[in-house]
């Protein structure tokens, strides 16, 4: 009877086991011993076959073609599937493994977060001088979350007009912003208006801002050049869009998973190189399409770049003073 009772627990255990690791490949969260490939599920806070997040595609694709790959992805799909300012709590809390989603969206989870955007180093050099290990502490430990890729770098939010201006003064106008330029606009006179990209073509048609801030690239996936006439250069921060992977999701993998998706995100990551000759082309597609280029020269020039520098980090101090510093050491020191 004792022998028939061990065997019964046995096969309770065992079935147990793998009840526990079917669980585990379904989350994503799967273990060597496992199975041999995890399977993150994967949302963008943008939408497929745009200009924000073609790198983070091209990067989806590359692991999905290598056969040998330890891990994959099971893509939910872009805002359609989650709204943008849900995503970095979905990725904390493990609804979601991995995000492509841009500090801004998050700041709630992680105050001061798009601080990011003033960078004064590449990716690269993040990485070399291991301030990107500084990063990752911090996501982790404020957002439960590994910190993967930064992409977008090189692409540079402008202002865009639809009344001329002959120096950064923007009194009287009223701008379409998020919170990565609120500041600066506000710094320049401009009233700030903080409009769902959804709705900027409407306001732009009807006449109810003046203009918006966005990146050299990317306006004509919105449709925004055909109520656009100018381009303030030069372009100012760095576009920042990440790669966030749940932290119990990434201490579930294993060595190898780890090491072939921070290799992958130094891949990726490469890929901001493309940006210099893509701005160019976007340049060149916005004069086309009418939108005239208003560039500041010297004393005008230093005055407007380093009004959005000064500006952006004195507002992000006074309302996240212990964060902005940590982040600031991080990202504009010497």
């Amino acid at each position: 009877m004792d022998n028939n009772k061990g065997v019964f627990i046995l096969k309770l255990d065992t079935r147990l086991i793998t009840a526990i690791g079917t669980a585990l490949v379904s989350a994503g969260l799967v273990t060597q011993a496992v199975a041999d490939t995890a399977t993150l599920r994967t949302v963008s806070a943008f939408t497929p076959g745009t200009a924000i997040p073609h790198t983070f595609e091209q990067f989806l694709d590359e692991v999905e073609s290598d056969a040998d790959a330890p891990v994959k992805f099971n893509f939910l799909g872009g805002p359609e599937t989650m709204p943008p300012f849900q995503i970095g709590n979905a990725v904390s809390t493990g609804v979601v493994d991995m995000a492509f989603v841009t500090s801004a969206f998050y700041t709630s989870q992680l105050p001061a977060a798009h601080a990011l955007n003033l960078t004064r180093y590449s990716p690269e050099e993040l990485r070399e001088t291991g301030r990107f290990e500084q990063l990752q502490e911090m996501w982790r430990e404020q957002m439960n979350v590994h910190y993967l890729a930064y992409t977008n770098y090189g692409n540079r939010y402008h202002l865009y007009l639809n009344e001329p201006v002959e120096t950064p003064d923007l009194d009287g106008l009223r701008m379409r912003i998020t919170p990565v330029y609120r500041a600066f606009v506000e710094a320049m006179g401009g009233e700030a208006a903080q409009t769902p990209p959804g709705e900027v073509y409407t306001a732009l048609e009807r006449g109810t801002v003046d203009g918006y801030g966005w990146p050299i690239q990317g306006i004509f996936d919105l449709g925004w050049q055909e109520h656009t006439q100018y381009r303030l250069d030069p372009g100012f921060y760095h576009v920042e869009v990440g790669v966030l992977v749940n932290q119990d999701t990434w201490e579930g993998l294993t060595d190898e998973q780890r090491e072939y998706l921070t290799e992958k995100a130094v891949w990726l990551e490469g890929l901001n190189d493309q940006n210099e000759q893509i701005n160019a082309e976007e340049a060149r597609r916005q004069a086309d399409a009418g939108i005239e280029a208003i560039e500041f020269e010297g004393e005008a020039r230093e005055r407007y770049l380093e009004m959005a520098y000064e500006v952006q980090w004195e507002r992000l101090s006074q309302e996240h003073a212990e964060n902005t510093e940590r982040l600031k050491a991080i990202l504009d020191s010497d």
